[in-house]
């Protein structure tokens, strides 16, 4: 029964597919669609490159056609410089910045021909109409004509859009120098392309410059000239941070003023003033005189622009003194007591002799500072010894550059020991022989006066980073109990009776230093001819901070000694800085009457211990109870 059901079943389901049969569904070939869509396109695309090579490469009438359209709208492409970092000094007031000006320019090829056209143009840009017409067959397309313009000479051309089809403006950045004369010669300034040409301007370029911009200058639809920037040109750039210099432009200005005062009292040829932070050897003040106005530098005064602290090289006399007695005491050869004879003023060596102004006979270290004893210094340095002497003169930095990067720093004139003679020796005792720039000297005085440690100078700010960073050890010259020492005994120089230094006294304030007049070697006369006073100082004299030193070059007046001719100078620059030291918050001055030391006598060796008790002027009472 069950296998006849079955059977019926399948019969059904025949019938089923012969009444009604099933529908047969045809797939596709995509893929044969694709393989003709890029067969067509590779057509396409070979088509429109013939088409482009034909219009690039032969000349038909639609390649100039297009290159007709394309030459009306395209003139030239320029490249502008991008506003440099500002320089400012170490209290962040502005001393160099960039500012927008308008610059002009010709598109020679658009230029009219006809006179009386081009003499109306150079009446009204102010330019000579010569000078316009030589442009005619200029090959040349762009020409500037005045670049970095002032807005006031700008306004006065009026309105130019009647000259637009070849004449345009573009704005420029220039450098703009607000504090003039201030610290010329270190600034430095930038030529019209926007590149440093002297000083910091100069050896800091790349860290100044900004990347220049290219852009087009096109026509528009109405033919007016557009200036076309690139795609990124609108995009925010990080500028450069701000230079920021050790200088402090009050000091800097007070330094100026009292060297040029120096120099015209003295009518000198010219003159350096340097204050250095014996702590950090940072530079507060640098001065040169003859000076100039950054924003209109001269082009034919070499003297003007020479940097003369840095770049001369003086035989700077007695004020070296002090560095070899200093290394004298570290080396334990002599001490604060020892006599030195002085041969009463003149000694003789082999091959001369040797002199002092006035006779002496026994001598201590610091009356051999006192009363400026060539002969004493000689004999010092003499117990040094010649190999330690030369050693001394190196790692005091007489020997090598200070290292501030500015072209043409002068580094130093040390002969060899073996081709020294007695003489040579002898005079090297006391500054003759070797020559220094006066940016050495403070350089070796911060060295002396400031714990025996040599920090080097700084153009540039220091702060807490960069001291951290540094991670070589400073050079140590001296002990730091010899530093005191030489310190203290330099006292009897400027604040005793009978010292060379005396009109470097400032009231109120206990100063340090010594007295040099250096002698200038004639080529033509074979002989020392001219004269330079010098002093070097140190504020205050029982603690350091500050190391001063002042150059007046080639005095006419005599006599030209450093202590009447440098030392006022030294005194103007000393009292005003401590005054705004004081009220900056920087130094706690606290003025006392009795500054100067005349009731010392100059052979009581308690003297110094004495001195040591005196009332600091840049401490407070109370830190002056915990020192001594």
């Amino acid at each position: 029964m069950a296998n006849k059901t079955e059977s019926n079943s399948r019969l059904f389901v025949r019938l089923k597919y012969i009444l009604i049969p099933p529908t047969v569904y045809n797939i596709p070939n995509y893929r044969i669609r694709a393989y003709a869509m890029g067969f067509i396109s590779c057509i396409f695309l070979f088509l429109i490159l013939i088409r482009y090579a034909w219009i690039s490469f032969f000349p038909t009438p639609l390649r100039n056609k297009l290159v007709e359209t394309a030459s009306k709208q395209f003139e030239t492409v320029l490249t502008l410089a991008k506003p440099r970092a500002t320089i400012t000094d170490r209290n962040g007031r502005i001393l160099a910045v960039s500012v927008s000006r308008p610059s002009l320019f010709l598109l020679t090829k658009k230029m009219p021909t006809d006179p009386e056209f081009l003499e109306k143009v150079s009446k009204q840009i102010n330019i000579p109409k010569e000078q316009l017409y030589n442009y005619i067959n200029e090959k040349r397309n762009f020409i500037w004509l005045k670049r970095q313009m002032s807005l006031s000479e700008f306004h006065k051309m009026g309105s130019l859009k009647k000259w637009q089809d070849f004449i345009g403006v573009v704005d420029e950045p220039k450098r703009f120098y607000p504090e003039k004369e201030i610290a010329s010669q270190l600034i430095g300034f930038v030529g019209t392309e926007g590149n440093g040409l002297e000083g910091i301007e100069k050896i800091y370029n790349s860290r100044l410059n900004i990347k220049p911009t290219k852009i087009e200058v096109m026509r528009d639809a109405r033919g007016r000239l557009v200036m076309v920037t690139p795609n990124n040109a609108s995009k925010p750039e990080t500028l450069s941070q701000s230079l920021k210099l050790s200088i402090d432009i009050s000091i800097q200005e007070f330094a100026q003023n009292a060297l040029k005062e120096g120099v015209v009292r003295a009518k000198a040829k010219g003159g350096s003033a340097i204050v250095m932070d014996v702590k950090t050897g940072e530079i507060l003040a640098i001065a040169s005189y003859p000076s100039y106005d950054l924003n209109s530098p001269p082009e034919n005064d070499p003297s003007a622009r020479r940097f003369r602290p840095i770049m001369d090289a003086i035989e700077l006399g007695s004020v070296v003194k002090p560095m070899w007695i200093a290394k004298a005491l570290d080396m334990g050869v002599i001490n604060s007591e020892s006599k030195i004879y002085a041969e009463n003023g003149k000694m003789a060596l082999l091959g001369g002799y040797i002199h002092d102004t006035h006779a002496h006979g026994w001598l201590t270290p610091e009356e051999i500072l006192k009363v400026s004893s060539n002969i004493g210094a000689y004999k010092v340095v003499q117990k040094i010894g010649r190999e330690n002497f030369y050693d001394s003169l190196m790692k005091i930095g007489f020997g090598r550059q200070p290292g501030t990067g500015i072209p043409g720093e002068w580094g130093g004139r040390i002969k060899k020991t073996e081709n020294w003679r007695e003489m040579n020796f002898a005079n090297m005792a006391f500054g003759q022989g070797f020559a220094i720039s006066p940016l050495q000297l403070a350089h070796g005085l911060s060295i002396i006066v400031g714990g025996g440690t040599d920090h080097g100078v700084n153009l540039l700010a220091v702060d807490e980073v960069r001291q951290i960073k540094n991670e070589n050890p400073p050079l140590q010259f001296i002990k730091p109990e010899t530093s005191r020492l030489i310190s203290q005994m330099m006292q009897s120089v400027v604040e005793e009776n009978g010292g060379t230094g005396s009109p470097a006294r400032i009231p109120g304030v206990l100063v340090a230093g010594k007295t040099g007049t250096a002698q200038i070697w004639s080529n033509k006369d074979r002989a020392y001819s001219g004269r330079t006073a010098v002093f070097e100082g140190i504020i205050p004299a029982n603690d350091p901070k500050l190391a001063i030193v002042v150059v007046i070059d080639e005095a006419s007046i005599r006599p030209a000694y450093g202590g009447p001719l440098a030392g006022p100078v030294f005194a103007d620059i000393g009292k005003k800085t401590v005054q705004y030291l004081n009220s900056q918050g920087i130094f706690n001055v606290k003025p006392y009457e009795n500054a100067y030391l005349k009731k010392f006598k100059p052979n009581n060796p308690s003297s110094l211990k004495r001195r040591t008790s005196a009332v600091s002027a840049f401490g407070s009472s109370e830190n002056s109870k915990k020192e001594h």
